[in-house]
This record gives C-alpha cells, sequence and structure tokens, in this order.
C-alpha cells in the first residue's frame, strides 16, 4: 500500500472513485496503478476510435462513458468493469471489455468498438 499519508480530500475522493467503480478488490493491485491521476495523464480529448461496426449513436455513447470511466477509475480492472457495466445495464446482451497496454487479440465479435488513449487500447464487445 502507499506509505504516504492522503489529505481528507484525496481519501475522500478515493473512496468515491472506488465505490463508483467497484469493489475494494482492486487495492491489491497498486502496482497497476498509473503513475499519474488518469484526470492528469489522460483526457476526454485524447480518445482515438480505431475500428468499429457499431452505430454513430453508440460510438459517442462508447466515448463518453469511457471518459467517465477515465475520470472516476484508477486501473484498468475498474474501467473494463465500468464500461461492461454500463452496456450491460442500458443494452442488455453480455457484453465484454478489455482494457491494457499490452495484449494480442483474435475476436469475432457480433458488435465491437477498439478505442485508443495513448499507449492504452479498450476494446468493447459482444
Amino acid at each position: 500500500m502507499n506509505s504516504k499519508k492522503l489529505s481528507a480530500k484525496q481519501l475522500r475522493k478515493k473512496f468515491e472513485r472506488q465505490a463508483e467503480c467497484d469493489d475494494s478488490y482492486y487495492d491489491l493491485r497498486e502496482s497497476r496503478k498509473w503513475r499519474e491521476p488518469p484526470e492528469k495523464s489522460l483526457r476526454f480529448e485524447d480518445i482515438r476510435l480505431r475500428s468499429t461496426n457499431f452505430s454513430n449513436e453508440l460510438i459517442e455513447e462508447a466515448k463518453k462513458i469511457l471518459g467517465d470511466a477515465l475520470q472516476l477509475c484508477g486501473i484498468e480492472n475498474e474501467i473494463a468493469s465500468f464500461m461492461k457495466k454500463h452496456f450491460d445495464n442500458t443494452h442488455g446482451g453480455h457484453w465484454q471489455c478489455v482494457v491494457g497496454r499490452n495484449f494480442g487479440s483474435h475476436l469475432d465479435p457480433v458488435q465491437f468498438v477498439h478505442f485508443t488513449i495513448s499507449k492504452i487500447s479498450v476494446i468493447l464487445f459482444r
């Protein structure tokens, strides 16, 4: 865990982020945290569409949800969970989301979108 002390504001923000994104399970993955807070290093404007078969409305929704996830969540697992849960709840079906810096994939999805932001790839599909 972190050895430096956090201010009350930082603690409140951390707990709000955990409550919004997922369980405290992800605290075990401190080494996976980005060096800077996501809102400073990864901006909504930097999200790039790589490929998709989504409609324009779904692309914009996925981009907005990814932007929200980048602001609220601190690690890849939380971002993937946030996006998956949103699409499961709003569009039904069994959505999957992969977020990471270095992975290979070969998928045959019905619907998919692939974004990049900085060196991070995000694939949302079902």
